[in-house]
């Protein structure tokens, strides 16, 4: 048995109430039926179900986003925000974040293959490799 922490006492576990057998059994009839009524269906009739519940799940879809959407707003209005301060277009920090990268201009070429290297960061591996042989770097200025 757990022992009561600082005066409190010992969680208990709550069991689940076990489902009635009248709705497990509603479940299975109402599936049973369904099955039953769609065995019965031609192929026509089928693609016309099909279409039906196609256009039916479509209309609740553009429903439940359109519902999200108009919660969002009222919410991000509520805030003084609008809906571009949430995505980063706005103001706020994710648009200062996002700084253009520039590209540099390379400063050294491999006569053999062409490769370039800007100077920055680590050197290329066939400059490290001419470096080795014991040439200069400023030979292969650009």
């Amino acid at each position: 048995m757990a022992k009561a922490v600082r005066g409190r006492p010992p969680k208990t576990a709550k069991r689940k109430a076990p489902v009635p057998a009248k709705r497990k059994a509603a479940a299975v009839t109402s599936a049973a039926k369904f099955k039953a009524l769609v065995d019965n269906l031609t192929s026509t009739e089928l693609d016309e179900l099909i279409k039906a519940s196609t256009a039916r799940k479509n209309e609740e879809i553009a429903g439940a986003r359109a519902s999200f959407l108009d919660e969002v707003k009222t919410k991000a209005a509520s805030l003084g925000m609008s809906l571009a301060d949430l995505v980063g277009l706005g103001s706020g920090k994710a648009a200062k974040s996002q700084t253009p990268r520039t590209t540099t201009t390379p400063k050294y070429r491999d006569p053999e293959t062409g490769a370039t290297w800007s100077g920055r960061g680590y050197p290329a591996k066939w400059i490290t490799d001419y470096e080795a042989k014991g040439r200069k770097r400023e030979e292969f200025a650009i």
